[in-house]
C-alpha cells in the first residue's frame, strides 16, 4: 500500500472535517416536542387567567402560515415591561411550553375573565425574531372588515371576528372587502403599533357573540392548541396517562401546578413521597392560589379518588375542591383537619376527554386570621367496578389466562406508599414452598400441545414445563 505523506495526510483530514461539517448542516434539526401549559396558567404576576378548555373554533386554520410559533406574554416575558430582563430575542421566548396569555393583567373590560378586565387574545411569535418575515393566514373563510394602520379584521359567515394586529401596513396582501378562504395570507408578522413599536409578535384574538354579555372576545387558547397540532402533524402528549387500573399523581409530578399567585404556597418536606404544598385559607369571592391535579385516563371508567392528608400540617375544615369530569362540575367540601393519610373524595365517572381535573381552591370561607391551613399533596385514582379474574382452584382450563401472571399486590401503581388497609393482602399471595409453581404449570399444561404423535408431544410438553418453570422461578426473584 502507498505510503501516505504529511501533506495528502492533511489534505484528507480537511476534506474529512469539511464533508463532515456539510453533513451536519444538511442534517435536519431535531424537532423539539410541542408542549403548552394549560389554559388559565398565567406567568407568574401577571394576573388570573380563566380556565377554560374549549375549543370555540374547532377546524380553524392556525393563524401564522409555519410552524414552528410560540404563543407567550410579550409584556411579562424577556424584552417586556414587566418581563424577568434581557431583550424580546431571547431564547426564552422562543421555545415550548406555551403560555396562555388571555385575561393576563390589563385595562380592558373583559367579562368572561375572572376579574372583569384583561388581555383580549392571545399573543403569538412566530418561529424567530425577525421582522417582517412570517406570514399571517386566514383562521377561516370570511371577508375582511376592516384595515387599519396595524390590524385587519376577518369576519365569518356566522358573525365570528378574528382580528390580527401588529402586522406591517406595507406588506398586507389584503384590503377592505375582500373575500379570503382559510389559510391565504394576510400580512408579515412585525412590531407594528401606529406609529409606536412594540415587540415583533402578532396578537391574535376571537370576538363572538356570548349571552347574556352580547359581543365579546372569547378564549382563543385551545382553538391555537388544536389547529397548531394539526398544522405541525404532532399532537400534544398529556403530562401523563393514568392506567387501567389507576395510578398515583404526586405534588411532583408533571400533571400537578400550583396556579394563581403560585408565591402563597410552601413546600413542607413531609407527607406522600417526602413533600408537600400548603398555603392559608381565606374567605373571597374569588380564589388567590388554587393547584390542579391534570386527570388523563387510559380508559373510562369509575374511579375513586382520594387525596393524601398531613395530619401534622392540615387543619382547613371546609377545604374546597372542584372536579371536572365526564362534561360535569362536582363541588366538593373536606375536613382536612380531621382526616389523615388517604382520604377519599368520592367515586365518579372519568370518560378519558381532554381538561378533566381536580382543583383545590384556597377561598374556602374560613377566615384568614384564623391561619387554617390546607394541603396538595398526592391524588390517587382506583378503578372501580372491575371484576377480578376467577383462579380456577380445581381443574385445568387452557383456555383461561394464567392466574399466577397477575400480582394482586399491586395496589396504587407503584407508589411505594401505599395505604394497605385499601390494597389486598399480600401476604394471601402464595409463596415458592406452597406449590404455587407446580399449579401455574398445570394451569399451562396444554402450551405447545398437539393432538398427534403422543410420544413426541410427551416429550415437547415436558421441555415446555421446564422452561416455564424455570422462567417463573426467575420473574420471582427479580
Amino acid at each position: 500500500m502507498k505510503s501516505m505523506t504529511l501533506k495528502t495526510f492533511k489534505t484528507f483530514v480537511s476534506g474529512a472535517i469539511f464533508g463532515l461539517g456539510a453533513a451536519l448542516v444538511a442534517m435536519p434539526a431535531q424537532a423539539e416536542e410541542f408542549t403548552y401549559q394549560p389554559p388559565g396558567q398565567l406567568v407568574d404576576g401577571s394576573g388570573t387567567g380563566r380556565v377554560d378548555y374549549t375549543v370555540h373554533v374547532p377546524g380553524m386554520r392556525f393563524p401564522i402560515e409555519q410552524a414552528p410559533a410560540y404563543p407567550n406574554s410579550q409584556v411579562w416575558g424577556h424584552g417586556g415591561m414587566n418581563g424577568p430582563g434581557g431583550g424580546q430575542c431571547d431564547p426564552g421566548n422562543y421555545s415550548y411550553p406555551w403560555w396562555d396569555n388571555y385575561c393576563e393583567t390589563r385595562s380592558w373590560d373583559m367579562p368572561l375573565c375572572p376579574g372583569g378586565q384583561g388581555h383580549q387574545g392571545q399573543d403569538i411569535r412566530a418561529a424567530t425574531c425577525d421582522n417582517k418575515t412570517h406570514w399571517t393566514v386566514a383562521a377561516e373563510a370570511g371577508t375582511i372588515t376592516n384595515v387599519g394602520t396595524y390590524s385587519v379584521y376577518l369576519m365569518t359567515a356566522d358573525g365570528t371576528l378574528h382580528r390580527y394586529l401588529h402586522m406591517d401596513p406595507a406588506t398586507l396582501a389584503v384590503s377592505t372587502g375582500d373575500t379570503v378562504a382559510a389559510g391565504d395570507r394576510l400580512g408579515l408578522v412585525s412590531n407594528a403599533f401606529g406609529g409606536t413599536p412594540t415587540t415583533i409578535h402578532l396578537h391574535y384574538d376571537i370576538r363572538r357573540n356570548v349571552s347574556p354579555h352580547g359581543q365579546v372576545y372569547i378564549p382563543a387558547y385551545m382553538s391555537l392548541v388544536t389547529s397548531y397540532q394539526e398544522l405541525i402533524g404532532q399532537p400534544a402528549e398529556p403530562c401523563g396517562l393514568i392506567g387501567a387500573e389507576g395510578g398515583v399523581i404526586d405534588n411532583d409530578d408533571a400533571c400537578f401546578q400550583l396556579l394563581g399567585n403560585a408565591g402563597t404556597w410552601r413546600t413542607e418536606e413531609v407527607g406522600h413521597g417526602g413533600s408537600l404544598n400548603w398555603t392559608y385559607a381565606w374567605d373571597s369571592p374569588d380564589p388567590d392560589g388554587y393547584a390542579r391535579w391534570s386527570l388523563h385516563v387510559e380508559e373510562p371508567g369509575d374511579y375513586e379518588l382520594e387525596v393524601y392528608i398531613e395530619p401534622t400540617i392540615a387543619s382547613s375544615a371546609r377545604a374546597r375542591y372542584s372536579l371536572f369530569a365526564d362534561g360535569q362540575q362536582h363541588d366538593l367540601r373536606l375536613d382536612q383537619g380531621a382526616a389523615s393519610g388517604w382520604t377519599s373524595l368520592g367515586t365518579f365517572r372519568l370518560s378519558g376527554e381532554s381538561g378533566e381535573r381536580l382543583e383545590i381552591y384556597d377561598n374556602s370561607g374560613e377566615a384568614f386570621a384564623d391561619r387554617l391551613q390546607f394541603v396538595a399533596d398526592a391524588l390517587r385514582l382506583t378503578r372501580q367496578g372491575v371484576e377480578e379474574p376467577e383462579v380456577d382452584a380445581g381443574e385445568t382450563d387452557a383456555d383461561q389466562p394464567d392466574a399466577g401472571q397477575s400480582d394482586a399486590g399491586q395496589g396504587d401503581g407503584g407508589s411505594g406508599d401505599s395505604d394497605a388497609g385499601a390494597q389486598p393482602d399480600a401476604g394471601a399471595q402464595p409463596d415458592a414452598g406452597d406449590g404455587s409453581d407446580e399449579r401455574m404449570l398445570d394451569e399451562n399444561s396444554c402450551v405447545g400441545c398437539s393432538s398427534t404423535d403422543a410420544g413426541g408431544t410427551s416429550v415437547l410438553m415436558l421441555v415446555v414445563m421446564v422452561g416455564l418453570l424455570a422462567r417463573r422461578r426467575v420473574l420471582r426473584t427479580r
